[in-house]
């Protein structure tokens, strides 16, 4: 169970990665897909309209970005393991 650390932190780090994608993937196609209907978001008191294409788009970008950069940090720190394990 405790063996091999970095290997196991960077499989989840690659785990999480597809995961994230999968999950941006599926639910930015359902706001693509919703119809045309119009969103309001409000940010800071000031109400935007948004298409459900533009918001689908976003959500699959920005969920996308941000599943890598989180998987980057924990590949990181296996990574980091690994190299200690190794000069020891």
């Amino acid at each position: 169970m405790f063996t091999n650390i970095s290997g196991k932190l960077k499989l989840l780090a690659k785990v999480i990665c597809w995961l994230g994608i999968i999950f941006s993937v599926i639910s930015g196609s359902i706001f693509l897909f919703s119809g045309n209907a119009i969103s309001s978001v409000t940010v800071s008191g000031t109400s935007f309209a948004v298409s459900p294409v533009v918001a689908g788009l976003i959500i699959i970008v920005m969920g996308c970005l941000t599943s890598w950069i989180s998987s980057l940090f924990i590949y990181g720190f296996g990574q980091l393991i690994e190299n200690t394990d190794k000069s020891r």
